[in-house]
């Protein structure tokens, strides 16, 4: 797998420290400011820059792009890249609305290419503990995941400046950025609820910019807090009758996990060398090289779950992206 990279921004800088940790190659980068690409491609020692889209997928030594655009960008740039015969890895959200991703997933069959969503969470070692030990909870009746950060953005917006994040035509907002990962952890554990409202304090451009999702299974109860204007503590508990398991730090690390019963607090976490940067794309490096298409529908799976119960919210909250008005 050798990779172009789409994008110059914070996310991309992570996707070069991940590749490194993951020994993946990557050998240009696109951005539509020439100057801005050259500046990336010489701080990470790569090859090529472009500033042109058609030129860029035109190198036949790369054969896997990676989507580090904003939001309502992954749709349009993936499925260009995809017809002209590419890998894709997307980052998350893996775009605005089903109908993107639906229309995605198919040009990527059409095209014989692979389609993998940055998720972070679900390739981490402490994700597999959590999961392969759910049993010892006993019945599972409560689940509260935070991932509320106060975003320097937020304080350009307050000054007046156009920021993407905070832009429903860049289908941006809270639950895009952050709650997108505690809605994969959440899915992934315990599939699709069976009901869902999503409560949101949204900016006068539309996306929300603080938010609680509250989702009900048969037996349980998920309530998933992400703000960008406010400081949380950034953790999950999965509360069971026999026990719980608290995890720590950003859901994108999860670097401890702790078990929770009358006999105590035991740490059972795994030894995590790297985020999940590292590990998802160790995983989409694996899959890719060896054709395992039985991974990667498995991954598409889960991602339209997820994709699903993010539109459901939007939808709930009168959140309306401009993507969802084509």
């Amino acid at each position: 797998m050798i990779v172009g990279v789409l994008g110059c921004g914070d996310i991309s800088k992570e996707f070069m420290s991940a590749s490194r940790n993951a020994d993946v190659e990557v050998k240009a980068v696109y951005h539509r400011e020439f100057e801005k690409a050259s500046a990336f491609a010489e701080s990470y020692g790569l090859e090529r820059a472009y500033d042109d889209y058609d030129s860029f997928l035109a190198q036949e030594d790369v054969d896997t792009v990676y989507v580090g655009l904003p939001n309502s960008l992954h749709y349009p740039f993936a499925k260009k890249a995809m017809q002209a015969g590419k890998n894709v890895l997307i980052e998350k959200p893996f775009c605005s609305n089903l109908r993107e991703f639906d229309d995605l997933v198919n040009t990527s069959r059409a095209n014989n290419v692979y389609l993998i969503e940055m998720d972070r969470v679900t390739s981490m070692p402490n994700f597999a503990i959590v999961r392969d030990r759910l049993g010892e909870l006993g019945k599972i009746r409560a689940c509260q995941l935070d991932f509320s950060k106060y975003s320097r953005k937020y304080d350009a917006y307050l000054a007046g400046e156009h920021v993407n994040v905070f832009d429903s035509a860049f289908s941006g907002g809270a639950l895009a950025d952050l709650g997108v990962y505690l809605v994969n952890f959440t899915v992934a554990l315990f599939g699709k609820p069976n009901s869902l409202i999503y409560v949101a304090d949204k900016l006068e451009t539309g996306v929300d910019i603080t938010g609680v999702l509250v989702m009900k299974y048969p037996e349980m109860i998920v309530s998933i807090t992400n703000s960008k204007n406010s400081i949380g503590d950034m953790v999950t508990t999965i509360q069971g009758e026999k026990a719980t398991f608290r995890l720590g730090t950003s859901p994108s690390v999860f670097s401890t996990v702790d078990k929770i019963s009358k006999a105590g607090t035991e740490r059972i976490s795994a030894d995590q060398e790297f985020d999940g940067s590292t590990y998802t794309l160790m995983e989409m490096k694996r899959i890719i090289d060896n054709d395992d298409r039985a991974a990667g529908d498995i991954r598409l799976a889960q991602s339209r779950k997820v994709m699903e119960v993010l539109q459901s919210a939007r939808k709930s909250a009168g959140i309306v992206f401009k993507a969802d008005e084509a």
